[in-house]
């Protein structure tokens, strides 16, 4: 109850800070236009090329007034006779030219080619990019929003130097899998830190709409991340939302709406192909039917003999739909800026009753009370729902018999139409009314509440609250087409998480010499519960699992509580000299709930430093090179991404015999730790900043190493302990690698054309150091010492035994048709392994046969503009992992001819191929794991988009200020070894248990007023 009137009452504050808000801003924006007393006409035009400059923003100094100029680069603003005019716009260095009664103003803007003057967001403040001493990766809002996509990690999939971004899947609403700079947990966590807005968040990110962001930062090495501590260990990202800016009103709309076909090159056997697989299986030639009716069902055979053929993968794909819709406003006054927006995005999958929608509200206002205090809101407010489709149509597709239909004679639905397997259900049974459901529901407010004052001159106090409130909730329904009894649950989460910061900060410049200070407190607190309830026989299928009080039956019923903390102290030094020598020291202390006591505190210290040797005299007149900086730093973070009260213990509840009655009791679930410590990881980073020809090309070079040690892992313990195991500080992994980034402005025509590129090639080896004895490996888990934490291990296939090899095939125990294993072990006379061969097939031949880890990643975006045409591709790669594909199992009863599969081109004694076997009704084929592994490597182009802005002079007379119409393709072309489906996977494994990605064809408007 006490927690229930904590959230009531700070939902109460919430709304009325915001209400206020609102009304400041509705009070401070009245009276605010300013009287017009001329008109100014004018064009602007590019210094480097003199092509005319659309976009550019003109505003009246000091006033709201404002607008743009035109495709031809004109402009028309009402002024005072003696006002001052602003320039500006991204990529060039802004003017304020005085109007002097003048009615004409042509001026040109040069091209702000010193993007290292830019500022970018680090941990808790921002920095000039040539001041930079750690390794940081960014993107610009203009990037995100360039590809319709449900998330900013799609956006940003291909864009980064470092930043691993892989499809979680291909369902409506599936995530990213994110990885900086490779793994270095193999039980904690991998996953980065989110901060938004400043404040640190660990929820679905998924729920802020790409929209709305101006900016994201990825935080990678140790002294970049040291000020984030713990909760840095694996990188950082950070999320700037867009803010309001002081001037005219600007309402915008952005929308799309397009189709998604499924990514496959799937081919079924068809019900010939199917019957002649069954016979091959049978040991009887491909075109022998005198035995059909002894195997095949009379319903097949009489199929089979019509020519009946049903495709169940035509039948349960269909073609989705995307669709995003956003209202924003922003504006405001010297004193007080807004920016709101409204959003909905809308997605149905290849798969029927599989969707996601979200709708998803901002606010950002900020306002200057007095010269010395400024206040500020940043919130978000979503609501998702997700339809979610079991996995059974999808893979009893790609298995069930062509030779039957889905529905009888008259019509009806036939839950088991094949009399041949009485209980393979049909690959429609989800499909059918109150047959089944999964819905997923949240609701989130997210939100930052600041104060900044100024104490002195240079040093301000700032107070950050960021409240995180979600409720979840999941139905799940299955109903009694299949004949069986129905069942249903309902599970309820509820997270309440905030973050509360008090940060001083000290800026001070004299002579050549710079100087910035932050210190930080801060405390953050977590609490989850979850409760939840299954259920079986519920009388009115039509209530689905809103009525789970009417059931006859209740399964389970469980409910949990979870809390942690955690208490940071933190310092940073920025130091530098004569703009050329530069220095940052950084430290935070740590304490987290979910070690035990005496463990609690970590320090995680970082130091870096640069040197802009540009600056030199012995650089400084190079007509070549621009910029030229060298740095490197040192750092510690901490891991704790374990399960709270890990280090108390726990029990789990048993059931026993008590005459004929059960009782309940507890047994054993963990064992106790009270020694659990941080789990560390150290970086040493070696960065190299450039830029040629005044920055027109420009980059960067990274080489870094991370090693971690007292690794969180589960310790495989005699099950006679009354324990499976327990989580000790063991082992330690290494991370090291480089990373390319290259930005050019290629083209710059004096008929207006440009051609700009960024490139970012990056690769990571990840490899497990020492694990329980020091080099042993564990094969059970399949950790190998020297190699990646996730490896596919098994036997390696050379091809399949020909019929004149049967004798050498008879040598170890195989026959003409089977999977030939390769020899790549054996023992030595004391047991020992030799690593080479001995003749004999066993479990020593299994082997390494890759890793989800690529060798190499990278991208490539392409930007050409011509006058209102825009054009753009990005090519993304990832070249040299390994995937499992589960297409390509074969064991238990999958290539048994009893079931259906792709249509292979099998090894026959007529048609002796090499890599899949032949069928045997009587056995799986031995060694079937080993047809599984492909080489997963892949380049994308991941978007293509073509756009026109349509001139001013056209739009003026209806009040527009600018209109883009574009067409984007994602995800439509890839290129890869492997053809049956997008390569792509976090998990490494591809098949029917993981939904098929899409290409998704898009048109869209960018609307401003």
């Amino acid at each position: 109850m006490h927690s229930m009137y904590l959230t009531i009452r700070f939902k109460q504050v919430f709304l009325c800070v915001a209400g206020s808000f609102v009304l400041l801003l509705l009070l401070s924006s009245s009276g605010a236009q300013a009287q017009a007393r001329q008109a100014v006409k004018g064009t602007v035009r590019s210094k480097s090329d003199n092509s005319p400059l659309p976009g550019i923003s003109v505003v009246v100094k000091g006033t709201t007034q404002g607008t743009s100029t035109d495709a031809q680069g004109r402009f028309e603003i009402q002024a005072e006779t003696d006002a001052i005019l602003t320039f500006s716009g991204i990529g060039y260095l802004t003017q304020e030219v005085p109007i002097n009664n003048q009615t004409t103003l042509d001026l040109v803007l040069a091209d702000d080619t010193r993007q290292l003057e830019e500022l970018v967001v680090v941990g808790y403040g921002t920095q000039k990019k040539r001041d930079l001493t750690g390794a940081i990766s960014s993107i610009s809002g203009r990037d995100i929003a360039e590809t319709p996509a449900p998330n900013f990690l799609s956006n940003a999939q291909g864009r980064l130097a470092g930043v691993d971004i892989v499809r979680a899947g291909g369902a409506p609403g599936a995530g990213f899998s994110i990885r900086i700079r490779g793994n270095r947990s193999i039980n904690a966590s991998n996953e980065p830190l989110y901060v938004v807005d400043g404040i640190p968040t660990d929820v679905n990110i998924s729920d802020f709409n790409p929209n709305d962001i101006e900016s994201m930062e990825v935080l990678k090495d140790a002294s970049a991340v040291a000020i984030y501590g713990s909760r840095g260990a694996n990188g950082v990202i950070l999320i700037t939302t867009k803010r309001g800016k002081a001037g005219k009103a600007v309402i915008s709309y952005d929308g799309y709406y397009g189709l998604k076909k499924a990514q496959n090159d799937l081919t079924l056997m068809n019900g010939e192909e199917f019957a002649r697989y069954v016979r091959v299986s049978r040991g009887l030639s491909p075109t022998d039917a005198s035995q059909d009716a002894s195997f095949l069902s009379p319903v097949e055979v009489n199929n089979l003999n019509a020519g009946t053929s049903t495709n169940w993968l035509d039948l349960i794909l269909r073609d989705g739909i995307q669709q995003s819709h956003q209202i924003a406003a922003s504006g405001g006054t010297d004193q007080t800026t807004y920016y709101l927006s409204g959003s909905l995005f809308d997605e149905k999958g290849v798969l029927q009753a599989s969707d996601y929608k979200r709708y998803s509200f901002r606010a950002n206002l900020d306002s200057r009370l007095t010269q010395r205090l400024k206040v500020g809101v940043s919130a978000t407010v979503a609501h998702d729902v997700q339809h979610v489709m079991a996995n059974a149509p999808y893979a009893n597709a790609l298995s069930f018999s062509p030779l039957v239909t889905p529905f009888g004679v008259d019509g009806t639905f036939v839950a088991y139409p094949n009399p041949r397997e009485g209980n393979a259900t049909n690959p429609l049974l989800e499909y059918q009314p109150n047959q089944y459901a999964d819905e997923r529901q949240k609701y989130r407010i997210f939100a930052n509440l600041f104060g900044e004052y100024t104490l002195a001159e240079g040093l301000s106090y700032r107070l950050n609250f960021g409240p995180d409130f979600s409720t979840y909730r999941r139905g799940r329904y299955n109903g009694t087409l299949a004949g069986s009894i129905n069942d249903a649950s309902v599970d309820h989460q509820q997270n309440f998480a905030y973050t509360l910061e008090n940060i001083l900060n000290y800026d001070k410049k004299w002579n050549q010499h710079s100087l910035n200070v932050v210190g930080l407190f801060s405390t953050q607190k977590n609490r989850f519960e979850s409760s939840a309830i299954g259920v079986r026989d519920i009388p009115i299928e039509t209530s689905s699992f809103y009525d789970l009080g009417s059931a006859v039956e209740v399964t389970s019923k469980n409910s949990s509580l979870t809390e942690w903390g955690l208490l940071s102290y933190m310092g940073r030094i920025n130091y530098g000299f004569k703009d050329r020598y530069l220095l940052t020291l950084s430290g935070r202390a740590d304490g987290s709930s979910r070690l035990s006591r005496g463990n609690y505190w970590a320090f995680f210290p970082s130091v870096s430093a640069g040197w802009v040797l540009s600056e030199e005299q012995f650089l400084r007149t190079s007509k070549v090179l621009s910029f030229l900086k060298l740095r490197a730093g040192y750092g510690e973070v901490g891991n704790t991404s374990i399960a709270p009260f890990q280090t108390l213990g726990g029990l789990d509840r048993s059931t026993y015999a008590f005459g004929n009655a059960p009782a309940y009791g507890y047994a054993l679930r963990i064992i106790p730790n009270p020694d659990l410590q941080w789990e560390i990881s150290r970086t040493l980073n070696v960065g190299l900043d450039f830029g040629f020809l005044n920055d027109r090309l420009s980059g960067s070079l990274e080489v870094y190493d991370t090693r971690t040690r007292d690794l969180l892992l589960n310790r495989l313990i005699p099950i006679t302990s009354g324990y499976e195991s327990i989580l000790q500080n063991i082992g330690a992994t290494r991370n090291r690698g480089w990373e390319l980034t290259l930005n050019a402005g290629i083209l710059r025509s004096t008929s207006g054309f440009k051609w700009d590129a960024l490139l970012n090639v990056f690769s990571n080896q990840e490899e497990i150091v020492e694990l329980f004895n020091g080099r042993d490996d564990d094969v059970g888990n399949q950790w190998f010492i020297g190699h990646p934490i996730q490896v596919f291990y098994s036997f390696k296939q050379e091809g399949i035994w020909r019929t004149e090899e049967a004798a050498q095939a008879a040598e170890v125990g195989q026959r003409p048709g089977d999977i030939r294993i390769a020899d790549v072990n054996g023992r030595d006379a004391d047991g020992r392994l030799t690593n080479q061969p001995d003749g004999v097939i066993n479990a020593d031949d299994r082997t390494i046969l890759g890793s989800t880890v690529p060798a190499w990643s990278g991208g490539l975006t392409n930007r050409f503009s011509f006058k209102g045409i825009d054009f753009s591709f990005l090519l993304y790669a990832r070249q040299g992992q390994t995937i499992r594909s589960d297409f390509h199992n074969l064991g238990g009863n999958q290539w048994q001819g009893r079931y259906n599969s792709l249509n292979y081109d099998y090894w026959t004694p007529d048609n002796q191929t090499n890599h899949i076997p032949r069928p045997y009704a009587s056995s799986a084929p031995l060694y079937a794991d080993a047809v599984r592994y492909f080489d997963g490597s892949f380049v994308k182009i991941r978007n293509i988009t073509l756009g026109y802005t349509l001139p001013k002079s056209w739009l003026e007379k209806v009040g527009i200020s600018s209109l883009r119409l574009y067409g984007t393709a994602d995800n439509a072309f890839i290129f890869s070894g492997y053809k049956l489906v997008d390569p792509e996977t976090a998990s490494g494994i591809v098949g029917g248990s993981t939904p098929m990605t899409s290409a998704t064809y898009v048109f869209g408007l960018n609307l401003k007023f």
